[in-house]
């Protein structure tokens, strides 16, 4: 009877703060995780289990492919089976909008939320998550958590230049963006509607003034702007034009060796890279206890494990891609310039500008 009329009683602070009830749940949420993190790890863990066990589901919302988030899924459900893990996914900038709109409107019904790393300061300043510190992270830099919990990564996304090894000889491959701009590429380039990424690494690397005035050299050699990395790399594959300025390394490599697809890869000055999708615990996340062992299982060997299954770069320190091509990139001499996200908040607006005026609308 007291802890129910402490719980009407807070309840009834937060209403007088005009806050509505899922603000109080949002509160219990956080406090739970906190409580559960106190714990000596043995107990921790039962905690959680008795927990997702009561919970019984987990809804797992993500920007990622489907491939990724179906692998995780089944992977989660075969080592926690009495948890029933479904997944939904979006892209884009759509996709944030979304998760704002129903996060703002108390409709937000995910435990796990996964973004671009371009939304993830976003995300965090609109309250969408609540802290969590999953103790997995230690096998993991700094880099691709947040100090205070509201997101982890763990893996990294390169962009690279392609081409199509039937239509240009290794010899003449182009290898750095300059390389991009000669006459005898004109209209065998493709470009993505939305390259946020590479923009904002291209941002980093020369300011806007070159890399508008490079992008814009791009298009009047006749770039073709198509929405969609993977579509762009079943076209290269195809023959339909013989460059991509900037697909990603990773499915690059997996068709290349899982499509038979003839395709190499060539690494810029510098190759732009991000960190991976930034996850974290729904603020209203109606399976807490779920939630936290699913987000402590993607960050774990096994979860690495099956991140790179589907061929990307994990950086988890016991876990390495299963290609060659992309592996142990900082040894090979890779000049790869990994945004932070908080360089991608601060030139989102710049990039999407760009993107505006000269791939939209074709100002150049």
């Amino acid at each position: 009877m007291k802890n129910l009329t402490g719980m009407v009683f807070k309840l009834l602070v937060y209403l007088a703060l005009g806050l509505n009830a899922a603000s109080v749940l949002a509160a219990s949420v956080e406090e739970r995780l906190a409580e559960i993190n106190r714990l000596a790890p043995g107990e921790r863990q039962k905690r959680l289990e008795e927990g997702a066990k009561r919970d019984a589901g987990l809804k797992f919302y993500s920007n990622e492919n489907i491939d990724l988030l179906k692998s995780y899924t089944d992977s989660f459900m075969r080592k926690y089976p009495f948890i029933k893990a479904e997944f939904g996914r979006g892209s884009g900038a759509r996709f944030v909008s979304r998760l704002l709109i129903e996060h703002r409107s108390g409709k937000l019904d995910a435990d796990v939320i996964s973004v671009p790393f371009e939304a993830g300061l976003q995300i965090k300043r609109a309250g969408v998550r609540a802290p969590y510190r999953s103790p997995e992270l230690q096998s993991y830099a700094k880099t691709f958590s947040d100090e205070e919990g509201y997101w982890h990564s763990n893996h990294i996304n390169i962009a690279v230049i392609a081409y199509n090894t039937n239509l240009v000889r290794p010899e003449e491959s182009p290898r750095d963006y300059p390389d991009l701009l000669n006459p005898k590429w004109k209209g065998d380039l493709s470009i993505d509607l939305e390259p946020e990424r590479v923009l904002v690494g291209w941002l980093v690397a020369w300011g806007e003034k070159k890399t508008r005035e490079f992008v814009r050299r791009l298009m009047q050699n006749g770039a073709v702007v198509r929405r969609g990395h993977n579509l762009q790399i079943q076209l290269l594959c195809a023959g339909e034009f013989k460059i991509g300025v900037e697909l990603y390394a990773y499915r690059v490599a997996q068709t290349r060796h899982e499509g038979k697809c003839p395709i190499a890869m060539s690494f810029p000055n510098p190759t732009p890279g991000s960190i991976g999708s930034m996850a974290g615990i729904a603020r209203n996340a109606p399976h807490p206890h779920a939630a936290a062992l699913f987000s402590d299982f993607i960050l774990s060997a096994d979860g690495a494990r099956t991140l790179a299954s589907t061929g990307r770069i994990p950086v988890h320190k016991e876990v390495k891609s299963i290609y060659e091509e992309v592996s142990q990139l900082e040894q090979k001499g890779v000049p790869v310039l990994l945004v932070p996200p908080e360089k991608a908040d601060e030139l989102g607006n710049v990039a999407r500008q760009i993107m505006e005026e000269i791939l939209v609308r074709r100002q150049f």
